[in-house]
């Protein structure tokens, strides 16, 4: 079981040290607490190679767009369905379980994979940030890098 909010604090944490302070003043890149031109401590976020902007969300976005892949809702919850439903024999044809629910009612599979994916965020399985799903074990593997 994962603490998310100690997941978002260490996220947030990884986005600082990703990034650089940047007075957007003089557009430069500011070692330190304060820009030696101007004085300013209200810093932007630099980061190499990707942009600047004020806040760490859009850092935190790159650094798990950059490091990890999303899961893909649907055929989880299809592999879930496939593992614990028995194949559907008529005659001599045969079915999986997820096909057919993905073809006979679309709008229950479609609530079935939403409920699943929900489950496994409150289980700690699965971390959701800004619409997408991620294993929280790649997440944590990728912090431990960045730290």
């Amino acid at each position: 079981m994962y603490n998310t909010d100690a997941i978002e604090e260490r996220l947030e944490a990884a986005a600082y040290k990703a990034t650089d302070n940047f007075c957007y003043g003089y557009y430069v890149v500011v070692e330190g607490d304060r820009c030696p031109h101007c004085e300013s401590d209200d810093f932007m976020r630099h980061m190499e190679g990707v942009g600047v902007e004020y806040g760490t969300d859009w850092v935190i976005e790159e650094l798990i767009r950059q490091h990890c892949e999303p899961i893909n809702e649907e055929n989880l919850y299809c592999e879930m369905l496939d593992e614990c439903y028995p194949m559907i024999e008529i005659g001599c044809l045969s079915w999986y379980s997820s096909y057919l629910v993905i073809n006979l009612d679309p709008i229950a599979f479609r609530c079935g994979v939403s409920e699943y994916i929900d489950g496994l965020v409150q289980d700690g399985e699965y971390f959701e940030y800004d619409g997408g799903y991620y294993r929280l074990e790649d997440i944590e593997e990728m912090l431990d890098d960045i730290e």
